[in-house]
């Protein structure tokens, strides 16, 4: 388990996870299950991979942070046609799921009516509708953007990790989904800002924005 305190009581996974300790609260979003079979439904003749990785994931981090609790964020499904592994895995968790709507789900019939879920000192919602009011002295946790951190050597090499956006006010997760390939926020990240970049081996930040 390769992890990074990046607040007080706030732990980046680098499996693309955050746990809240203090709600024993574990957060991912984005996870697009179904991916492939909805493509595949459309005609897309991609591998029937990715719901496996989602499922096998999310029990290893169940079992190595013991949450009382597990929050997806948004985006849980990328569309209805591809919701049968994630109906099979929510039958078969072993802690509750809250599952808050995203612009591919809000139709899903296990999502939950309300867009925004409150647990001071944190207001969790997917960030598609923009922010909500917020109380002075709480944070804004969302995902939607799909954050990731880019880097060219200039001379043709190039990589791009998942990431996360740390403000004073504010948490943007990176995409769950092992198919998403994120969106580069090096130019986008503010000065009081942090990008966290997560990878298989690693965790660390950047603090500035960067080419």
């Amino acid at each position: 388990m390769i992890c990074a305190d990046i607040a007080p009581g706030i732990r980046l996974d680098s499996r693309r996870a955050v746990f809240f300790a203090d709600l024993r609260l574990l957060v991912v979003s984005d996870l697009h299950w179904g991916y492939a079979a909805s493509h595949r439904a459309a005609g897309n003749l991609l591998p029937e991979w990715g719901d496996e990785v989602i499922a096998r994931t999310l029990d290893a981090l169940i079992a190595d942070h013991q949450p009382a609790e597990m929050l997806w964020l948004g985006d849980s499904l990328h569309t209805l046609k591809g919701r049968e592994h994630a109906e099979h895995y929510l039958q078969r968790a072993s802690v509750p799921v809250t599952i808050l709507p995203g612009n591919h789900d809000a139709r899903w019939s296990a999502v939950s009516a309300e867009r925004v879920l409150v647990r001071e000192p944190f207001v969790f919602h997917h960030g598609d509708h923009g922010t909500p009011p917020l109380a002075p002295g709480t944070t804004e946790v969302v995902g939607h953007y799909h954050p990731a951190f880019s880097w060219s050597d200039g001379a043709g090499g190039r990589l791009k990790l998942p990431a996360l956006v740390h403000g004073p006010a504010r948490l943007i997760l990176p995409a769950f989904s092992p198919w998403a390939a994120g969106t580069p926020w090096n130019q986008r990240l503010q000065l009081d800002e942090k990008l966290w970049v997560v990878s298989a081996r690693r965790v660390f930040a950047v603090t500035a924005p960067v080419a």
